[in-house]
């Protein structure tokens, strides 16, 4: 069984964006084509059995939020009041059209997607997995039967691969570790005072080859010190102080709890949601090629398809052997 797992609102987000010169009869449909093409060519260039697009649910922020009250206040929308109408109609649009072609969904209120990713992970070890996602925190969770493709570096990166921090790369599994210590300015979660990069691997060179816990680098710091290493930066470590002051221990368990994948921040109703859509087939019921004609009509679609007489049947010709998959799935299930 391979599996697409989307981040919807990371693909969502590059499309509506990026694809700005899409539009029909005046209004906006980049997000929307790009989105669906996106995923068509993904089916297209690989033999998907199931594809699930997993969405940030709202509040999904408040979890981490009531560990760290700073998580994320760096996010600012800047867009116009007509904009972000155009934003949330081709959200809810796409995931109308994703339910006419067997595409799954899951979004949980106080749910982040890349926790609801990671629970399905650790769930799934029977699926090879490949998840969609240009978010560098799924880094975490490559294993051997779970890879990750960026879509904006167009690369994929598997079990045994390093990943590139500034000018070194770190095996994957120390993904977690740097995170911790360096923080996240994306994230608004700040990391050791004076800790950078270079120097994280100046001091602990052994990252760039052997897989470490924040225990080892905690006990090394301990030993550097002890050695009389004069670093300024080793006692920030020690006292786990970051530019908003001194923390202690309670720095290394609120970094390791809010930016830790392999334990998602999950809910109980989200956990059910995952297991369901991981375990159970869809009903074919409501689904029909006829809803998806009219919706591309409906959007002025067909404006961006080849202008011949098959256009809408090759579009649709990867969506189509999912469909079948997903129906016989069902089908052998109710016999």
């Amino acid at each position: 069984m391979k599996t697409l797992l989307v981040d919807g609102d990371n693909l969502f987000k590059i499309g509506f964006h990026g694809v700005k010169d899409f539009f029909v009869e005046g209004e906006h449909i980049g997000g929307v084509f790009h989105f669906l093409n996106t995923i068509r060519r993904q089916l297209d260039e690989n033999e998907f059995d199931k594809v699930i697009v997993f969405w940030d649910g709202k509040n999904n922020s408040q979890s981490r939020r009531e560990l760290y009250p700073d998580y994320k206040l760096n996010r600012r929308n800047d867009m116009t009041e007509a904009k972000l109408e155009s934003y949330y109609f081709q959200k809810s649009r796409v995931k109308q059209y994703l339910e006419e072609c067997f595409v799954r969904q899951i979004e949980v209120n106080g749910n982040e997607s890349d926790d609801l990713i990671a629970y399905y992970c650790s769930l799934a070890t029977d699926e090879e997995k490949v998840v969609f996602s240009s978010d560098r925190d799924l880094l975490q969770i490559i294993s051997e039967n779970t890879s990750i493709y960026s879509p904006i570096k167009k690369i994929s990166y598997n079990y045994g691969d390093k990943i590139k921090f500034g000018d070194v790369h770190i095996p994957h599994q120390n993904v977690l570790v740097v995170k911790v210590f360096l923080g996240d300015k994306s994230d608004n979660i700040f990391g050791i005072d004076r800790l950078g990069e270079k120097t994280f691997v100046k001091l602990f060179p052994e990252i760039v080859d052997n897989v470490l816990t924040v225990s080892d680098i905690c006990t090394k710091t301990d030993k550097l010190i002890s050695e009389n290493r004069k670093e300024t930066v080793l006692q920030n470590i020690k006292n786990g102080k970051t530019k908003k002051g001194q923390i202690g221990d309670e720095f290394f368990r609120i970094n390791q709890k809010i930016v830790d994948l392999r334990n998602p921040i999950i809910t109980d109703e989200a956990k059910e949601f995952v297991t369901l859509y991981y375990s159970e087939t869809l009903d074919p019921e409501g689904r029909d090629n006829k809803n998806l004609i009219r919706l591309m009509m409906e959007d002025g679609f067909f404006k961006y398809l080849p202008k011949d007489d098959d256009a809408f049947v090759h579009f649709m010709k990867p969506f189509t052997k999912l469909t079948r998959k997903e129906k016989r799935k069902y089908k052998q299930s109710n016999n």
